[in-house]
């Protein structure tokens, strides 16, 4: 065993001091190593998002089969909405949408599917912190829209729109 208080021939040349300082580096780095395993995964992209789900819709006839990235989201009646629907796996990226139209027998395009027109993209940076919800909204020129939210969504502005004239041609 050394004794620190006695100075030998080795520790007078420096040789002890760097011993020190090796260890002190050592041991520097077993405790560092842990904090870097903590960021492992960190410097990859996430691939997808979990939020819970509202759809509304602005068509004039009942839809169902409702496929939002192949997960069934389910039905909706004419100017309808669904409740939340928890969950919902986003990926980044490309989304597909698509939904089956309804109506009275005869109604033109009946047990249709539809394939929405545009192109919805979601990438990470579009998605603020703290959002829960995604509204997912269907038009009636089989385009689509998406919006985020904290709290359940709301409609859009262009389904409002769509709403109050339906409302003004029904109260003629």
């Amino acid at each position: 065993m050394k004794n620190w208080n006695h100075v030998t021939g080795s520790e007078k040349n420096g040789s002890g001091l760097q011993d020190r300082r090796g260890m002190l580096k050592f041991l520097g780095l077993g405790f560092l190593m842990p904090l870097a395993a903590c960021n492992q995964g960190e410097g990859k992209p996430r691939e997808h998002i979990v939020l819970n789900a509202e759809m509304f819709s602005y068509i004039d006839r009942p839809v169902f089969d409702i496929f939002f990235n192949g997960e069934d989201l389910g039905v909706m009646n004419n100017y309808g909405a669904t409740g939340t629907i928890v969950g919902v796996r986003i990926p980044f990226g490309a989304q597909t949408l698509s939904w089956r139209l309804d109506g009275p027998r005869g109604m033109p395009r009946n047990g249709e599917t539809v394939n929405m027109k545009n192109a919805l993209v979601i990438a990470p940076g579009q998605i603020p912190p703290h959002i829960r919800y995604v509204g997912i909204h269907l038009y009636p020129d089989d385009t689509a829209e998406v919006t985020f939210s904290e709290g359940v969504p709301e409609r859009t502005a262009r389904g409002e729109e769509i709403l109050a004239k339906r409302k003004q041609v029904d109260s003629k």
